[in-house]
């Protein structure tokens, strides 16, 4: 499959099954547009809607209220979420069918729309104060509670974890830039459309391993602020381009908080990396593995839905390698073919040479030559692996230059093993062949 090929796949999903629909963008600027009138337009829609960056089924929603001036001597929300509970209850016109449910919370309102008793959306509204900076779009910069940086879903966990705490009520609010990352996310969604469309794929890659596993640790927001990087550094990558370099750079993105935040260079918006254990860590770099595997081998099974199921792959050695450990993608070329070929050696005891079929049946203690055979593409380098059965005492799996690691190999183990050998130009696999290599019982008790 041909880099455009794949772009064009990805790009299609994204926008028939992970882009909002148009009956959700209409429910989003409708419930949007009553709370703004109800609330005389003090406030400012955020979050991942309003960045481009949201993917479907749409949930919640996240409205700022902007209630004033930040005042230190005065933090405690309780007289401003009790008035702004009133002027919802008396202003808030609802443009839905739902029924509402309004329940306000320490640091914010939720509206919930109901249906049978079933919430179907939530919005909620959470109070902002300027703080009387500006960000480079000379546009205002707020104080807001700190439980905006946690997803709605776990707020009310957040809110006890909070109140058990000995932290001051100042340690309660944060300074924000919602403004400044809407912006820059616009202007980047105007040089590169691919951005948005990254983003959307890769949350839900990282919805499915959550649902899959319900201690996967990666967040939301600091994948999107990873693909925002890898944008600005690489204005014209693809789609296909920014999403094999971020899964390729997990392992150095979770190595320990580096992307700071708009509002406070002091803090980084991916801090919570600090508190993650290794084994949370392993899981990730599992889930990373799991799903750039099936990534090499898309030209043979070219589904999406398939490449972002979650899955965790657990090496089986430190030698095992894939090509995408060096960074190089596998879009394989229609018309480039080759083939390769296991020669085993001549053996005392009256063992001949053979060549290997293509089920690889040999017997053990043989030394097998592995070569390139019929028509040779013209590349930069060939690679070679070697791959045990993972139940093997020595699994292997390593990758190696120009010819397989021992020139030549040594059947040892039982079991179905294999060689490959990979075709790379421009710094891209373009084609592969690989040869089945199975020891068995059989050939044990007859050698």
């Amino acid at each position: 499959m041909k880099k455009i090929e794949l772009n064009n796949l990805l790009r299609e999903y994204v926008k028939a099954n992970l882009s909002p629909t148009q009956n959700e963008q209409n429910l989003v600027s409708s419930l949007y547009d009553a709370f703004k009138t109800a609330l005389d337009h003090n406030t400012i829609l955020i979050g991942s809607y309003a960045r481009f960056t949201a993917s479907r089924p749409l949930h919640d929603l996240d409205i700022l209220y902007v209630s004033g001036k930040f005042d230190p001597t005065n933090l405690n929300p309780a007289n401003i979420l009790s008035n702004l509970e009133k002027v919802i209850q008396a202003k808030f016109k609802n443009p839905t069918t739902l029924q509402t449910k309004i329940s306000p919370q320490t640091h914010s309102i939720t509206v919930a729309f109901l249906e049978n008793g079933t919430e179907k959306f939530a919005v909620d509204i959470v109070p902002a104060f300027t703080s009387g900076l500006k960000n480079e779009f000379n546009e205002d910069i707020y104080w807001v509670p700190e439980i905006v940086k946690t997803s709605r879903r776990n707020r009310r966990s957040r809110y006890e974890a909070l109140a058990k705490t000995k932290k001051t009520e100042l340690e309660w609010w944060i300074k924000s830039d919602p403004r400044g990352y809407i912006k820059a996310t616009a202007d980047l969604n105007a040089q590169n459309g691919d951005f948005r469309k990254t983003t959307k794929f890769i949350k839900r890659w990282k919805h499915n391993c959550k649902m899959k596993q319900d201690g996967f640790k990666l967040k939301s927001f600091h994948i999107e602020q990873v693909i925002f990087a890898i944008y600005k550094q690489h204005p014209v990558v693809d789609i296909a381009g920014a999403i094999f370099k971020f899964f390729c750079d997990i392992p150095k993105i979770i190595a320990r908080p580096q992307i700071k935040d708009r509002a406070d260079e002091d803090k980084f918006i991916d801090d919570y990396l600090s508190s993650l254990t290794e084994v949370q860590k392993k899981q990730i770099i599992q889930a990373r593995d799991f799903f750039l595997i099936k990534l090499e081998n898309i030209s043979e099974n070219p589904s999406i839905p398939e490449l972002l199921a979650a899955g965790f792959h657990n090496r089986a050695s430190t030698t095992e390698e894939y090509l995408f450990d060096s960074g190089i993608p596998v879009l394989l070329e229609k018309g480039v073919n080759f083939k390769i070929n296991g020669r085993a050696l001549p053996r005392d005891g009256g063992f001949r040479e053979k060549f290997l079929d293509m089920f690889g049946g040999i017997e053990v203690d043989r030394k097998i030559d592995f070569y390139i055979t019929g028509d040779k593409p013209t590349v930069d380098l060939f690679k070679w692996k070697v791959k045990n059965a993972n139940s093997s005492p020595q699994p292997r799996g390593e990758i190696t230059n120009h010819s397989t690691l021992h020139n030549p190999e040594h059947t040892k183990y039982d079991g179905s093993h294999f060689v490959e050998c990979f075709a790379i130009k421009d710094g891209i696999c373009i084609a592969r062949a690989k040869q089945d290599v199975v020891l068995q019982s059989f050939y044990k008790n007859h050698s």
